[in-house]
């Protein structure tokens, strides 16, 4: 691949990323055990910063997603490793489902890792 392509351009930038962020919360949604953490939460303006984070993570050109603000976002939601790792899953297999090429949702989740300080707060 072109140094110069991101992932973002790759895979077709934001349209084909809110296609894969709302297939991602589709399927977190299908599971009842993460329902408590979208209570009174506004959907569609939680989509949108994903499709930002999501868009940051695979590199897109001239974008930036402030630690300050994952962090906030996901303060007082005790999140616990155990759950950003299904989180982490639901996502690959998303990846896995839109043609994702492996080398390139290890790139992905390796970015999404690199956060995993700002969002888990349990450590169980």
């Amino acid at each position: 691949m072109n140094e110069d392509i991101t992932l973002f351009d790759k895979y077709g930038g934001v349209s084909t990323i809110t296609e894969v962020v709302r297939a991602f919360y589709k399927e977190v949604l299908s599971r009842p055990h993460f329902q408590k953490y979208f209570q009174n939460i506004n959907m569609e303006k939680l989509i949108l910063h994903q499709i930002e984070f999501v868009s940051f993570a695979m590199g897109k050109p001239k974008s930036h997603y402030p630690d300050s603000r994952l962090e906030k976002g996901h303060e007082g939601l005790k999140i616990n490793n155990s759950e950003f790792n299904e989180i982490a899953s639901i996502l690959q297999s998303v990846l896995v489902d839109f043609k994702v090429d492996k080398n390139d949702i290890v790139s992905i989740l390796d970015a999404i890792e690199s956060k995993r300080n700002l969002i888990v707060s349990h450590k169980s």
